[in-house]
């Protein structure tokens, strides 16, 4: 009996330190993806059956709490920017003159006609603050993960896959699955490149699953981290003088 007790201890001294791993793991991922901040500009390009746009954008990041994304061209979209701060998401609309707050319903709905959300755009979902996170497993270059979304967190997915590059642990595919547990869409990072003193994927392609033959990528133009960003840029007085 005392032999079976140590082994049971064992085995959940192990399953616990692979969980605290799995969790320490998407902390560095999100480290890298973010920073303590960013901003810089990239490229959208959204590909339909029907019809393909581009759209120049700029962006300023400072933390998991505050983001600014400013549309620069083409000119019928010009000025047209998303603000997160907090749980806090509003859209100005520069034709109007208007600034409009997203109600959380709107998260999930596609941000100017692409296959992201608004909640990639601001990424107001957070991986190490919403999901728990599992290792599944590992092989030389590469961590394979599995999240499910903690009880209490609003987010959209029912699960996501990741793998991940294990020395840069930038994310290099992830599949994202509704809560029936069917895969909605797969994003490809690619083009990792060194920017300063870290490593970062210029080039995110996002597939949806339902709709063959269309994508929606990103590329990044250019990228600046760990700098000083006034925090006048994150209020919604400032949205309007933010392309002039």
């Amino acid at each position: 009996m005392k032999k079976l007790y140590l082994i049971f201890l064992i085995s959940l001294f192990n399953i616990t330190l692979i969980a605290q791993d799995a969790q320490e793991i998407i902390k560095k991922t999100e480290q890298a993806l973010r920073g303590k901040s960013s901003t810089g500009e990239m490229e959208m390009t959204v590909v339909k059956k029907e019809w393909t746009r581009k759209l120049r954008l700029k962006f300023w990041e400072k933390g998991k709490e505050k983001t600014v994304v400013v549309i620069l061209s083409p000119a019928k979209e010009r000025g047209v920017a998303t603000l997160k701060i907090g749980n806090n998401v509003w859209n100005y609309l520069p034709s109007i003159e208007r600034t409009i707050k997203l109600p959380p319903s709107m998260m999930s709905q596609s941000w100017m006609g692409s296959h992201f959300t608004n909640d990639d755009l601001v990424r107001e979902s957070s991986l190490e603050r919403d999901y728990n996170a599992k290792l599944i497993k590992q092989d030389n270059e590469k961590y394979y993960l599995e999240l499910i979304p903690k009880p209490e967190a609003m987010v959209v997915w029912g699960k996501i896959e990741l793998e991940i590059d294990k020395k840069t642990y930038l994310p290099l595919k992830a599949y994202y699955y509704d809560e029936r547990g069917k895969k909605i869409r797969s994003l490809i990072y690619s083009d990792i490149r060194k920017t300063g003193k870290r490593y970062f994927p210029f080039l995110w392609t996002l597939y949806p699953e339902k709709k063959p033959g269309e994508k929606t990528e990103i590329k990044v133009i250019n990228i600046k981290f760990d700098i000083s960003i006034p925090d006048r840029i994150f209020s919604l007085r400032y949205l309007k003088d933010l392309v002039r």
